[in-house]
C-alpha cells in the first residue's frame, strides 16, 4: 500500500486472515489441512505478485521467506509436497504475463532459485528434536539417590543377596508433621531441615548400603547383608538421633518401618511392608495386606 499497489494489498490481507484462521483450524484438526493452507498461501502470493509488478516485483523476495517458514516446522518427508505449490505461483504469473518478464526460462529459474534458497535456509534452521529430559538421578538436597532409581538398585541388591545367600533389609523413614514445618518455615528452610536429617541417617550407613529420597518427607534405605533386627536397630538409632536434636531450629520425629528379603521375595511387597509399617497405626492396619503383615512379622 505504501508503494501504491493497492490491488496487491487485497490478497496480502487475505493471506493474513487465512494465517490466523489456519491457527484456529490446527488447534482442532492438527495437521489435517496443513497442505491445503500451504497451497492457498502460494496462490495468494502469486496474486499479490501479479498486482505488484509480476515476475519483476520486489515481492519475489517473499518466496524464500514463505518456503522457509513452511518447511522449518514440518517433517522432512513433507517438504516436497509443501514446495510443489510454487507451480501455482508460476501458473498465476504466466496467466497474467505469459512472457514472465520477458524470459520464461529466466522467470522460472528465478522462482526456482528463490524457493531453493528457502529450502536451504529451512535446513539450517531445522533443529534436532528436543531430547526428553531424564529424571534426576541424585537428590540435590540430600545427595541420596532419587526414587527413580529405587526399583532398579533394589532389584540388583535382591539378586546379589540371593546369589550370596545373604539377607537384605529395607527401611522406610518418614518425617512426621513435615507439611506443617514446610508451611511454617518455607521451601528453603524446610529443605535445610531435610538436609540435616539426611546427614544423621547417613552416619549409620555402611559402604554397601544405599539411601533414596523417595518423597519430600520420606527416605528408603536398602541395607545389604543386614537382618530385619539389625535394620530395625539402625532405624531406631536414626530416629533417636533426629528427635534428640534441634534441626533447622525445629524438633523432628521419624516414623520407621522395615522389611527383609528373602522373607518377603517380591519387590513391590518388600517396599509396601516397610512403607505401611511407617504409617500412623490406624492407617497401617488398613494398608498392610494380611500376607505381608505375617511375612514382615517374621
Amino acid at each position: 500500500m505504501a508503494l501504491g499497489h493497492w490491488e496487491a494489498a487485497v490478497p496480502a490481507l487475505l493471506g493474513v486472515a487465512l494465517g490466523m484462521y489456519s491457527v484456529q483450524v490446527a488447534r482442532v484438526r492438527h495437521e489435517e489441512l496443513a497442505h491445503t493452507f500451504a497451497v492457498l498461501d502460494w496462490l495468494l502470493l502469486g496474486c499479490a505478485l501479479v498486482f505488484s509488478g509480476g515476475a519483476e516485483s520486489w515481492l519475489l523476495g517473499a518466496v524464500p521467506v514463505l518456503a522457509m517458514g513452511q518447511l522449518a516446522g514440518a517433517p522432512r518427508k513433507d517438504w516436497p509436497y509443501l514446495l510443489a505449490p510454487t507451480l501455482l505461483l508460476l501458473i498465476v504469473l504466466a496467466i497474467a504475463d505469459p512472457s514472465l518478464g520477458g524470459s520464461r526460462a529466466g522467470g522460472v529459474a528465478k522462482v526456482t532459485v528463490l524457493a531453493a534458497g528457502g529450502w536451504v535456509a529451512a535446513t539450517r534452521l531445522k533443529r534436532a528434536p528436543a531430547r526428553r529430559r531424564r529424571p534426576a538421578r541424585v537428590d540435590d538436597t540430600t545427595g541420596f539417590y532419587t526414587g527413580e532409581r529405587l526399583e532398579e538398585l533394589l532389584g540388583v541388591g535382591m539378586d546379589a543377596a540371593l546369589a550370596e545367600h545373604q539377607p537384605l533389609s529395607v527401611v522406610y523413614l518418614r518425617l512426621e508433621h513435615f507439611q506443617d514445618c514446610h508451611d511454617f518455615l518455607g521451601a528453603e528452610r524446610s529443605e535445610q531441615l531435610v538436609r540435616g536429617v539426611a546427614r544423621r541417617i547417613e552416619r549409620r550407613l555402611a559402604a554397601d548400603d544405599r539411601a533414596f529420597r523417595v518423597r519430600a518427607d520420606a527416605f528408603v534405605l536398602v541395607l545389604a547383608g543386614r537382618t530385619l533386627a539389625e535394620a530395625r536397630e539402625l532405624a531406631a538409632e536414626a530416629a533417636h538421633d533426629v528427635s534428640a536434636n534441634l534441626i533447622a531450629g525445629r524438633r523432628q520425629t521419624l516414623a520407621a518401618g522395615a522389611s527383609s528379603f528373602p522373607t518377603i521375595r517380591r519387590l513391590p511387597d518388600l517396599l509396601a511392608a516397610a512403607h505401611n509399617e511407617a504409617l500412623p497405626h490406624e492407617a497401617s492396619r488398613e494398608a498392610i495386606p494380611a500376607g505381608v503383615t505375617l511375612a514382615a512379622a517374621q
